[in-house]
């Protein structure tokens, strides 16, 4: 049976922000490896959300708003992405202080995201859930090709 979407969340919600904890760390060695790997969970994790969970969860009375605002949170962070992206990692210093911007949106964002859990518990059916881990790793699965780039 499928994994319930919250415990998919939970976990790569924690997985991401230990590599944002990681990263964050001056004179590390591996950076730009640990960087690309850092995105290579985070990208399609914000595609699935957006593709497979959001569009559900805006139908649930009262979440829409929280919704709209979670995929505005996700434009931010990938608009953030792609300045680092785009900026020298050999001055460590700025490029450290980009990538604790970032990290801040995304605790702030999972933050929030996390609130809306027990509200999903109370008006999903487990099988509900379950579906929705499903309908979300397929749609984290066909957005690996797009986070590769």
């Amino acid at each position: 049976m499928a994994q319930n979407v919250i415990d998919i969340l939970k976990q790569e919600h924690k997985m991401v922000l230990s590599q944002f904890s990681e990263l964050s760390s001056k004179g590390m060695s591996d950076r730009e490896k640990k960087y690309s790997s850092l995105k290579e969970n985070l990208m399609p994790h914000l595609i699935g959300e957006e593709k497979a969970l959001y569009p559900r969860l805006e139908e649930v009375e009262g979440m829409r708003d929280t919704i709209l605002e979670a995929i505005e949170e996700h434009s931010a962070v990938k608009t953030l992405l792609g300045q680092l992206d785009s900026s020298s990692a050999s001055d460590e210093d700025v490029w450290v202080a980009k990538l604790k911007v970032i990290e801040e949106n995304v605790e702030h964002h999972i933050s929030e995201e996390e609130k809306i859990f027990p509200e999903m518990q109370q008006k999903m059916s487990s099988d509900e859930l379950s579906s929705l881990g499903s309908r979300y790793e397929e749609a984290k699965r066909s957005a690996m090709p797009v986070a590769a780039r």
